[in-house]
């Protein structure tokens, strides 16, 4: 039986997927985590990471395009501040029981699914802020970066600086939105520091508004999506990496070039990378 999307006449697409995280070189332990569509690193007191394995999956086009969502995450723990490994852990153990209740029954109603994104922020920044409070940790965070499938669609949602990318026909675009203080440093002249974050989960909600970027697209045959903490980004130019997901390898060939990429130009952070090819 062939399944065909009669408003677009087109057969769903399925997503082939690929996760790798590695501590890098030179941290003592690993403060990422990820959504993998449900798996993640648990008991962030072993602060362990997946080392050489990398997850695979793929999801049939029927399975996520006709209502029940597939999401991949990246959340990367407050480099220098305090359990950062708890709080993202804590974010990708929220994001795990939320994923499960939305697959109880069908989800068509597209337009209610950014506010729900939302809703998911708000409701983690609190978990992480109020288990911040009760560790006293007052540099307790997390960043957060998402790619939720439904129904042909495909939602951006982030705060940080963990990223997001597609490539389509050869050109790589970030999808996501860099919430840090960089443009204010290039004003003032500021070249000496990394900039500084103005969004992450565990921010207090009675002082500061949590703001996420949420976008969404039409998912189309050939895309190739990238999340990822900064612990990549940081280590590889953007043109290889775009080169990397581009060259048409199997999304487990590409986590594993980008970690080794990441790890050759020194490795200095934890590195977190999830490739999902659509088609």
């Amino acid at each position: 039986m062939n399944f065909i999307d009669a408003a677009v006449g087109r057969l769903p697409v399925p997503l082939y997927c690929a996760c790798g995280c590695n501590t890098g070189k030179r941290r003592p332990k690993n403060e990422d985590n990820f959504c993998f569509d449900g798996d993640y690193l648990q008991d962030p007191n072993n602060v362990k990471s997946l080392g050489d394995e990398v997850l695979t999956m793929r999801v049939g086009g029927v399975d996520w395009e006709t209502g029940f969502p597939r999401l991949f995450g990246v959340f990367d723990g407050m480099g220098g501040g305090d359990y950062g490994e708890v709080a993202s852990e804590k974010a990708a153990h929220i994001v795990h029981d939320w994923l499960v209740g939305r697959r109880t029954i069908p989800d068509s109603e597209l337009d209610g699914v950014e506010g729900s994104l939302i809703a998911l922020c708000n409701l983690i920044n609190q978990e992480v802020y109020h288990t911040a409070f009760n560790l006293g940790s007052e540099q307790m965070g997390s960043t957060l970066a998402m790619l939720y499938f439904l129904s042909g669609c495909v939602w951006t949602v982030n705060l940080g600086d963990s990223r997001v990318f597609r490539v389509r026909n050869g050109n790589m675009r970030q999808l996501s939105v860099d919430h840090t203080d960089e443009e204010e440093m290039r004003a003032v002249g500021i070249v000496d520091r990394k900039p500084m974050l103005t969004q992450y989960l565990g921010i207090d909600p009675e002082v500061f508004n949590l703001e996420p970027s949420v976008s969404r697209r039409t998912v189309k045959r050939g895309d190739v999506y990238l999340v990822c903490s900064d612990g990549l980004t940081d280590m590889v130019q953007e043109d290889r990496i775009c080169e990397i997901l581009d060259e048409g390898k199997s999304p487990e060939e590409c986590v594993r070039q980008l970690i080794r990429s990441a790890l050759e130009a020194g490795g200095r952070d934890n590195i977190t990378t999830l490739v999902i090819f659509a088609g």
